[in-house]
């Protein structure tokens, strides 16, 4: 995994700080060597009240290349599957130091990024259902690519233990570069959250058992 990164100061996009830990990774720069266009993950931190510790922030997961030849379903649904699987380790494999920052380090929230199109409902006929059907829960992987007219945008989804759920989206500018996130919608549903949400439990219950917590 990467380096932690505070979330402190970031927009909250009326998300507290869940919106600001989303912000924070849609707008993290790639590491060296990290290849551009893939699925980025990142674990959320003390995002929840009482926190162990007064400051939220992120770590980016180290994604296989691998991830491009499936659909982000698919890789997320194997992440939490993984997890799951996954033996808890003996205790004494981790030295105090790893121990003390799993404790003020707290399993928060997870915000996937990941490359999409952006449309507005008042665009079309079919760009109003195409949006009708994201606030219900019923995309498709795909539709926003069919729609005449959508943009190219990153986008981030972002789950916490609470089930808040946020939505971010910045549009690419035609100088390359992304525009300020935006946030999308109140009440966000759909698959990719349920996924985000089982993979986030996961991850929780195994850091959990891993130190001891």
């Amino acid at each position: 995994m990467s380096m932690f990164r505070s979330a402190d100061g970031l927009p909250d996009h009326g998300c507290g700080a869940l919106g600001r830990v989303a912000h924070g990774a849609l707008t993290a720069p790639l590491d060296p060597g990290e290849a551009p266009g893939l699925p980025r993950l990142f674990l959320g931190y003390n995002t929840l009240p009482d926190p162990p510790f007064p400051l939220a922030g992120f770590i980016e997961y180290e994604m296989d290349p691998r991830v491009a030849e499936h659909d982000l379903g698919t890789v997320l649904r194997f992440l939490a599957e993984s997890l799951r699987a996954q033996p808890v380790p003996p205790e004494g494999t981790y030295d105090d130091v790893h121990r003390r920052s799993a404790a003020v380090l707290r399993v928060d929230a997870m915000v996937v990024v990941f490359a999409g199109r952006a449309f507005s409902p008042e665009q079309s006929a079919p760009a109003r259902a195409l949006w009708e059907n994201l606030a219900e829960g019923y995309y498709r992987e795909g539709d926003a690519e069919a729609c005449a007219g959508a943009r190219e945008a990153l986008v981030g989804l972002g789950v916490d233990r609470a089930d808040s759920r946020v939505i971010l989206l910045a549009e690419r500018c035609p100088s390359g570069e992304h525009a300020r996130p935006e946030r999308v919608g109140e009440s966000p549903e759909g698959t990719l959250y349920d996924l985000l949400g089982e993979l986030l439990d996961a991850q929780y219950r195994w850091t959990r058992a891993a130190f001891g917590l």
